[in-house]
């Protein structure tokens, strides 16, 4: 795992000043707790700058770092999750969540639990969409567009020869405007989705929003699983395959 304890110049900045002093205070008491081993303490502190409002990728990656080692690898997972919402190129959290991952899943085989194997992973179609970050996509689209219409507009003057060619470079421009248009319109779809992580080590997911109703299947913690439905303190969850189900709302951290 990689540690980074960011300076408190960086939190103080999302604050105001009459706050300054708390958000010191918990930043302090945090990275201490943590230096010193008493990763409980940490979170605590952590959580406290997350109830003061301070919603920063840094914070969330040394909330993940304090939970992975406490053993919490479902909220570890979670909270470099959201730093990696926050900021998506924040290569210590994606570095720490692969290695959360790789520990959830090697627990879940070493504990032969009943979840259905390589369920949780996103659809295909989301993994495409986030390959890339939202702003090379839109840098992508608005560089493919105007070469387009840079060419169509060259080819329009150009001599003769070179019409055929450059006939050739638009249309395929075109089809690259096409294909990045496509990703950003699936981005926004994405954005409409709720997706959420399992906390608890080992959920049962059960086949109605009650406690007796017969359990379909179970997941381990760090399952990333989208949020169709709730009723009451149930949510309905819908893995990648399409496989569907209902967990507690207080198992699963929301994104």
């Amino acid at each position: 795992m990689r540690r980074a304890l960011l300076a408190l110049a960086l939190l103080l900045a999302l604050g105001v000043p009459a706050r300054a002093g708390r958000l010191d205070e918990a930043w302090r008491r945090g990275n201490e707790a943590y230096l010193h081993g008493d990763y409980s303490g940490a979170i605590a502190a952590y959580q406290e700058l997350r109830g003061q409002g301070v919603h920063s990728s840094e914070l969330f990656f040394n909330l993940g770092d304090a939970y992975f080692r406490s053993g919490s690898l479902g909220p570890a997972i979670w909270a470099f999750e959201e730093a990696l919402v926050l900021d998506p190129g924040n290569d210590d959290a994606r570095f720490n969540l692969t290695a959360a991952r790789q520990e959830a899943s090697h627990l879940a085989r070493a504990g032969d639990a009943a979840e259905a194997p390589a369920q949780d992973r996103d659809p295909l179609w989301v993994r495409i969409v986030t390959a890339l970050s939202a702003s090379v996509e839109t840098w992508l689209f608005v560089a493919a567009y105007l070469t387009l219409f840079a060419l169509l507009f060259w080819r329009r003057w150009a001599r003769a020869d070179l019409r055929a060619p450059l006939g050739i470079a638009a249309a395929a421009f075109g089809v690259a405007a096409l294909l990045t248009g496509a990703l950003l319109l699936g981005r926004v779809q994405l954005d409409r989705l709720a997706f959420g992580v399992v906390l608890p080590a080992n959920v049962e997911v059960k086949e109605g929003a009650d406690a007796s109703a017969r359990t379909s299947f179970a997941l381990h913690a760090g399952a990333r699983v989208r949020l169709v439905d709730s009723d009451q303190d149930w949510v309905r969850v819908r893995l990648g395959n399409g496989l569907e189900g209902w967990i507690r709302a207080n198992d699963v951290g929301k994104l």
